[in-house]
């Protein structure tokens, strides 16, 4: 072989190894940048869950504890867990935690297995109702029965929202919403619908063990079902427009870049 063609052979060799050693770093950057994009994005999605979670349990707490102050009747579940407590004799926590877990049993029997934030939502909701509770204890009541009932309305619409995160969070929604999700499934009826029942179910049950009732009881009977799928619609429809407009900014910002 003469020197030309040894001196060839080398140069081409030399590139070659030089092709490969830019592939494999290629591919390895390729996958480093993969894993490093996507832990944020892990810590990025489960933070906006956890928000989504604590940001329903508040809105609940507080409409809730806004229904109580009005002094229009409590919900159907808490008539029921109303009645439980003069029956049993039980702190208000206790009889509402054991409601709750019958409730929460019953659905995952059904088929529908609650998640984390079903089962930490009823410890964080006592304290923080309570809270916003003594708040609103601190204002009178209106003595107009057509304003007190408006503040009704908005607080079941307010508490439909925040049962609507919960859900959308993915970590787990409220008893109620759960069983009556659980019921659809084995009946086909539509939730909603299933939800009226089982709201008319508390307010008979909760008027059998002697549990205190007002016309507020009856509009949340009516209106919570609609309420909780509008205001589950309306947060799915708001964090899927705000995933896809964090879907749009890197790649405008890779458009900057390379400019």
């Amino acid at each position: 072989m003469t020197d030309t063609a040894r001196v060839q052979t080398s140069a081409h060799l030399r590139t070659v190894e030089r092709w490969a050693s830019s592939r494999a770093w290629t591919r390895a950057g390729a996958v480093a940048q993969v894993l490093a994009a996507g832990t944020p994005r892990r810590v990025v999605a489960l933070t906006s869950r956890v928000v989504l979670l604590a940001a329903g349990l508040v809105l609940v707490a507080v409409a809730v504890a806004a229904m109580l102050w009005n002094q229009l009747g409590p919900g159907p579940l808490d008539v029921l867990i109303g009645a439980v407590r003069v029956r049993t004799g039980l702190p208000l926590a206790v009889a509402l935690w054991a409601t709750i877990a019958v409730l929460l049993a019953a659905a995952w029997l059904l088929g529908r297995r609650p998640g984390p934030g079903s089962v930490i939502g009823p410890i964080v909701l006592g304290p923080a109702m309570q809270l916003a509770l003594s708040r609103f204890q601190l204002i009178d009541v209106p003595s107009s029965i057509t304003f007190r009932v408006a503040i009704q309305v908005i607080a079941i619409a307010v508490v439909g929202i925040g049962a609507g995160a919960m859900i959308a969070s993915g970590l787990g929604a409220g008893s109620g919403e759960l069983l009556a999700a659980a019921a659809s499934d084995r009946s086909g009826h539509p939730e909603p619908r299933m939800r009226l029942a089982f709201e008319a179910t508390w307010v008979i049950l909760g008027i059998a063990l002697g549990g205190p009732i007002g016309i507020g009881t009856v509009l949340v009977a009516i209106l919570i079902g609609p309420a909780v799928a509008h205001g589950h619609r309306l947060v799915e429809s708001t964090v899927a427009g705000a995933q896809r407009q964090l879907r749009r900014t890197p790649s405008v910002m890779w458009t900057v870049r390379s400019q």
